[in-house]
């Protein structure tokens, strides 16, 4: 995919003048990132793979994550309100 961004524009929507930090306010490209996509660096010194879906190994990280952050933080409420009440902060 290729892309041309267009109309420097300052923090005031204005053309701006030589030295002034600006921002593009259009941007045109030629194609779509679709299912899966390869992307470029400009320089040429690496690829990137985008895909809109998760294979198995991410499901599973992510199903651990999810168990062992729920389990702490139902172990961090079930012991806060255990807790004797001189003790809790």
């Amino acid at each position: 995919m290729n892309c041309n961004f267009l109309q420097p524009v300052n923090y005031l929507g204005l053309p701006p003048e030589k030295g002034d930090p600006f921002a593009f306010s259009q941007m045109v490209c030629d194609g779509t990132i679709g299912e899966g996509s390869t992307i470029e660096q400009i320089n040429g010194t690496g690829n990137f793979w985008i895909a809109k879906q998760l294979d198995y190994g991410q499901v599973l990280i992510l199903t651990f994550l999810l168990i062992f952050f729920v389990g702490f933080v139902v172990k961090f409420l079930w012991n806060f309100n255990k807790q004797d009440s001189d003790q809790k902060l």
